[in-house]
């Protein structure tokens, strides 16, 4: 359709307001509005989706100052997200948005705080261990506000106990994951160490662990459930904490020396599928509903 009869939609067209996210209001030059959805913007050019799902192709500058700047903002912020990270392994739970964090560990960035331990970074990514006069493990974190999320990094085990990363509220821990060279396993941690919460085990997968490789590990988090995976091994579970807000996450090690790299945050978005997935992923498991 030529830009034309588009810009007679904008003189004709009484659409009620639609309480859909993709739908907004775009005005041309002549102070006429519709409710359409953006759809691509090539050059000059901008794709518009109206609710019966026509589409309709139009010049730029014949939209609002206001909605010229929309329109490229988003142009921009597609860009960035086809340009961003992507998971190694695909998500079960939730679907990827924008990338939150992303770093491959080579460097210590100064917003990281150890609180315990010796942690060090080369080209080969991030190292930390315990130091036997800490009497604590070693921690490594840093602060970001987030809530539904999903994570990704690498872990190298080597000769440690368990790895782990471990995410906080601005009050105390509210969940981890962690892995040994025998064991996999996620959990809700104790929010507040003098009761009455305590912590909250999920299912445990026991499994001997190649120490001298690296393993893929990822996180999900959306509302009040999680479920962790590396490999084809899965710990699932749900608790109305998980669904708080996030202050601080970062990693956590008891033992010698442990390798972590390529860590990636990114937005957790809902995912239609879960609610089948996770009931049948929920039955294997023997995990309460």
């Amino acid at each position: 359709m030529k830009p034309l009869h588009i810009l007679a939609l904008f003189v004709t067209a009484v659409l009620p307001v639609i309480a859909l996210a993709e739908l907004r209001p775009w005005t041309n030059s002549s102070g006429k509005t519709i409710q359409a959805e953006l759809v691509s913007l090539a050059g000059d050019d901008i794709t518009l989706k109206m609710e019966n799902g026509r589409s309709y192709t139009l010049k730029l500058n014949t939209l609002s100052s206001a909605d010229q700047e929309f329109a490229k903002a988003w142009q921009e912020e597609q860009k960035a997200l086809a340009e961003a990270p992507k998971p190694k392994t695909e998500p079960l739970m939730a679907k990827p948005g924008k990338v939150l964090y992303h770093s491959p560990l080579t460097e210590i960035e100064s917003d990281w705080r150890a609180a315990h331990g010796d942690w060090s970074a080369s080209e080969n990514g991030l190292t930390g261990v315990e130091r036997e006069a800490d009497e604590h493990a070693a921690v490594f974190k840093r602060a970001q506000t987030m809530k539904d999320v999903i994570i990704e990094y690498d872990v190298l085990l080597g000769e440690t106990k368990s790895a782990m990363f471990g995410i906080d509220d601005s009050k105390d821990h509210v969940c981890r994951v962690t892995i040994t060279p025998s064991s996999f396993q996620a959990r809700k941690d104790d929010n507040d160490h003098e009761g009455p919460d305590v912590s909250k085990p999920f299912n445990s997968v026991q499994e001997e662990f190649e120490t001298d490789e690296w393993h893929t590990v990822r996180i999900e988090l959306l509302g009040e459930e999680m479920l962790a995976q590396t490999g084809d091994h899965i710990s699932l579970g749900t608790d109305p904490l998980l669904a708080t807000e996030k202050a601080k996450w970062g990693f956590i090690v008891a033992g010698d020396t442990v390798g972590f790299r390529n860590l990636t945050i990114w937005e957790a978005l809902p995912n239609e599928d879960w609610e089948k997935t996770g009931a049948r992923l929920r039955r294997k498991l023997d995990v309460e509903e």
